[in-house]
């Protein structure tokens, strides 16, 4: 009997110790919403049998439990404005820590039942993202994303595609987090369907480091993401256009023609498109389904009714694009694209190169013809390779070719000198073109610790030659006796060069407190280029070619960069700040063989850097970015050679320029109202630029020849601004649009060696009226006004000043039985350009279009372009002593009837 009790007794200490000593763990791991970007303030409880725990995502969107006992466990993900995520763990029961698989939340908009603005949150501003409600921004059946994005503030489309967010170039587009077509803007906005959109977002990226390790000291490029509904992400769509009529320019019939289909499957994650197009109507490349080239089936800004594409073009395209998830955690997307664009353009250009006691005109009238033809292959794969290591590889491949014949006829002058001059080329260039991007990513088991490296791999090459036929007349009527010269040159002039760049970074970030970080990096920049003109001169009888030594030229560099780094960043309640600066020693080596010219320059630049954002509250923050830059000479700059090729522009190298220091200084306030339902934007940056490398240009007396060369010089600097507000006036019904934007340049030029400061300023004011009654009616009715005006120091010199007014409206009416009736009307006023210039173009378009079948899935429409006949390019350029006015040929009236045919079928399984 005291046998089995001593048993019991010692069955019971082992089995109480073994459970005194159960393995416990620590559960770890990341929350992100549906761009990859960091969640804070994310609530994670954990459920288990033996106990409940919750804790918040941090600043990097990361959770940590401590001591989990359990190995089967659920966890759920709360967040407002976000939809619940729940999911049932397993932990290895040999592993002291269980990190956990990227969690990406999805977006749930909330309901506002007591505000009356479209019922959901139409605008929600994030540290980095502005994200629209696609519910808020009603659009009719069929209309494509582009139509979509026209109606939401802050955000301006052009007739061509373009897309400005908050005053900046939107250069990539994704869909779900992901490049759609390389990030091809006009690929996505004017191929989506506008009803499977669930949001668009504006996101200020920097780059794959910055998203991993939140430290953010780069400038970034401007994003848009679409991210599709759940109910939308499953099916297919697609569409065809074909359409045909003629033209009466240059006073014969031209025959116009438009056709394009698209074809489009989402399942999920496995996503393919395939896109094709064929037109000679100046519509945008990739533009499918897009009948009048400005966008989906007639948008009414004024914007779209100018055609902004100089010449008469031609343009063929093909393209796929594929994503899927090969594997756990391993996502592959990319595809091929092939671009054919034929321009013929006709276009006189009024040069004014101002000199202190005199001024040399240049009217310059050019025929060009250019057939470009773009092949570009392009791979991603990113792997989660497991939940501590992160890669991402990103291989390009392209190749351009190229033809152009130009001929010119230019007539220069300068008090008593003339030249009248004729200048023909016929070339071609080719450019193959090679890239291998690589990033990898290590997190520590110590939350916010991180090592990542950065790789990329770069050669391109590039082969142009020309055959030339140059034919001079100058006449200096100043000198005693009159003294004329005939020059002829057929020439034929052969260019290579090629680039090859390799450059490898290291960044190792270490949490100092919970809130704040340190980084440190390191990277490695190496540039190889290499550059040959070789010039010669063409006998006209026997065409025997000689080498001319004077014309010809050929240079190697390279260009090598260390960069050592450390930046800081902490948070404290509504501030998060970044400070940084960095050591940059650089190194360039060059050769130039054929003068016997050799170069070695070394330098040690400083780069600092910092960014503040303070969240004044959930619709509201403000920003403040510094940033220093070096930028070095071209090596072109530096060479102490004369450049003759152009005999009526000749170009001098200095060896002894220094690199560039610019202070880049930015101010940035966003502001959305709920309870009005109005937006304001504003963006404010100052640049100044120490040692700048200036022109010095100097006019060979009694003349037209000038000559450039190069040195350093203080003063420069750079303000603009830019605000964008937008309000409705009567709800749904009536919102006003404002938005401006003024540039002032200091800038600096030496004019026969006189210091030369020209104070430029272009100032733009923008007004527009959207008026809507939905099923019935849609306005627009716009106004803007732009100058631009420069002022010199030189008393002697003229200061001068252009300035554009336009007025304009555009409207469409839906009529019964499915029938629209669109009429765009726009006036523009031109005035301070060179008479040989200045043109007041008056446009109207005009489109009559009925809808067939179910949902209106096919629609004929027959459009007149610009009736009066009046479509032409007018712009100014200032550089410098120089003033560009700038006219050139534009797409004019044109009549086209086309047929589109739309086609979808969603899943009704999510």
């Amino acid at each position: 009997m005291h046998r089995i009790l001593l048993s019991i007794v010692v069955i019971l200490f082992f089995f109480v110790a073994a459970k005194g000593q159960i393995q416990t763990r620590e559960v770890r791991g990341v929350v992100q919403d549906s761009t990859g970007r960091p969640l804070i303030g994310v609530t994670v409880r954990l459920y288990a049998k033996q106990d409940t725990m919750m804790v918040s995502t941090n600043e990097h969107g990361r959770f940590v439990f401590s001591t989990v006992a359990a190995n089967d466990f659920k966890l759920s993900f709360s967040l407002i404005g976000f939809q619940l995520f729940e999911r049932h763990y397993t932990s290895n029961v040999l592993l002291p820590i269980t990190e956990l698989v990227t969690v990406n939340l999805k977006e749930q908009p909330q309901e506002l039942q007591e505000i009356a603005i479209y019922g959901v949150v139409p605008v929600v501003i994030k540290q980095d993202t502005i994200q629209y409600n696609a519910k808020a921004y009603q659009v009719r059946a069929n209309a494509l994303l582009e139509e979509m994005i026209r109606l939401m503030p802050g955000i301006q489309v052009d007739r061509s595609g373009n897309i400005d967010a908050q005053g900046q170039r939107v250069t990539r587009v994704r869909v779900n987090g992901k490049d759609f077509f390389d990030g091809d803007v006009l690929t996505a906005t004017r191929n989506l369907p506008a009803e499977i959109v669930e949001n668009v977002q504006i996101i200020d990226d920097y780059g794959d480091q910055a998203n991993i390790t939140g430290i953010r000291n780069t400038e970034p490029e401007k994003v848009l993401n679409v991210t599709i509904k759940e109910d939308r992400n499953h099916g297919a769509f697609g569409q065809l256009t074909a359409g045909g009529g003629m033209d009466m320019n240059d006073n014969k019939v031209n025959n116009r023609y438009i056709g394009s289909f698209s074809a489009n499957k989402f399942n999920g994650s496995k996503q393919i498109s395939v896109l094709g197009s064929a037109n000679n109507t100046n519509t945008s490349l990739f533009s499918f389904g897009d009948v009048s080239g400005a966008g989906g089936r007639g948008g009414t800004d004024l914007n779209s009714m100018v055609d902004a594409e100089d010449g008469i073009n031609t343009a063929n395209s093909i393209g796929i694009n594929y994503r899927d998830d090969i594997a756990k955690g391993v996502t592959v997307y990319g595809g091929y694209t092939y671009t054919q664009r034929l321009n013929q353009t006709q276009g006189t250009t009024k040069l004014q190169s101002i000199y202190e006691n005199s001024t040399i005109n240049s009217l310059d009238e050019v025929t060009s013809k250019a057939d470009n033809i773009k092949h570009r292959l392009t791979w991603t794969i990113e792997a989660n390779i497991d939940t501590a290591n992160y890669l991402k590889v990103t291989p390009t491949a392209s190749y351009l070719s190229s033809d152009l014949l130009s001929e010119s006829h230019s007539t220069i002058s300068s008090r008593s000198a003339f030249t009248d001059r004729i200048y023909n080329t016929n070339g071609r260039t080719s450019d193959p073109n090679f890239d291998i991007d690589l990033f990898y990513n290590h997190r520590f088991p110590k939350r916010g610790r991180n090592f990542n490296v950065t790789s990329r791999i770069e050669y391109f090459k590039r082969n142009r030659n020309d055959d030339v036929m140059d034919l001079t007349a100058s006449l200096d009527s100043n000198a005693n006796s009159p003294n004329k010269n005939y020059d002829v040159f057929k020439q034929k002039v052969n260019n290579f060069s090629y680039n090859r760049t390799f450059l490898f970074g290291m960044s190792y970030t270490e949490p100092v407190t919970k809130r704040s970080y340190l980084e440190f990096n390191y990277q490695y920049e190496t540039n190889s280029i290499a550059n040959a003109r070789n010039t010669f001169d063409v006998d006209t009888l026997s065409l025997n070619e000689t080498l001319i030594d004077s014309l010809s030229i050929d240079y190697d560099y390279l260009f090598q960069t260390h960069q050592f780094g450390i930046n800081y960043q902490g948070d404290i309640n509504k501030l998060k700040y970044t400070l940084g600066f960095a050591l940059q020693p650089t190194k360039l080596d060059g050769k130039t063989p054929s003068r016997d010219v050799v170069t070695h320059i070394n330098n040690l630049n400083f780069v600092p850097s910092a960014k503040m954002q303070y969240n004044i509250n959930k619709t509201s923050s403000l920003s403040l970015n510094y940033r220093g830059q070096n930028n070095q000479p071209a090596f072109t700059q530096i060479q102490p050679v004369r450049d003759v090729s152009n005999p009526q522009y000749v170009v001098v190298g200095n060896a002894n320029l220094k690199p560039e220091f610019m202070n880049m200084l930015s101010l940035q306030y966003r502001h959305f109202s709920i309870q009005s339902g109005s937006s304001l934007f504003t963006n404010f940056s100052f640049t100044h630029v120490q040692d700048k490398v200036v022109t010095n240009r100097i006019s060979t007396p009694n003349s037209t020849i000038q000559a450039t060369e190069f040195l350093n010089a203080n003063g420069f600097y750079d303000l603009r601004g830019f605000y964008h507000y937008s309000t409705p006036v009567a709800g749904r019904i009536l919102t006003l649009n404002l938005n401006g934007s003024a540039d002032y340049t200091n800038n600096l030029t030496y004019i026969n060696s006189v210091r030369n400061v020209g104070r430029n300023m272009v100032f733009t004011q923008n007004v527009q009226m959207n008026f809507q009654i939905e099923d019935l009616l849609e306005a627009d009715l716009r106004s803007s006004y732009t100058v631009n005006k420069i002022k010199y120091n030189i008393p002697s010199f003229i200061d001068a000043s252009a300035n554009t007014f336009s007025l304009g409206f555009g409207g469409k009416g839906y009529l019964p039985k499915k029938w629209i009736l669109s009429v765009d009307f726009s006036q523009r006023i031109n005035a301070g350009y060179s008479n040989y210039i200045n043109a007041n173009p008056t446009i109207l378009n005009v489109y009559v279009e009925k809808s067939f079948l179910q949902n209106d899935m096919m629609a004929i429409r027959l459009q007149g372009f610009d009736l009066f006949n009046k479509n032409t390019g007018v712009r100014r350029e200032i550089v410098g002593n120089d003033i560009f006015d700038m006219r050139n040929n534009r797409l004019a009236r044109y009549f086209l009837i086309s047929l589109n045919i739309r086609l979808q079928k969603f899943s009704s399984k999510i």
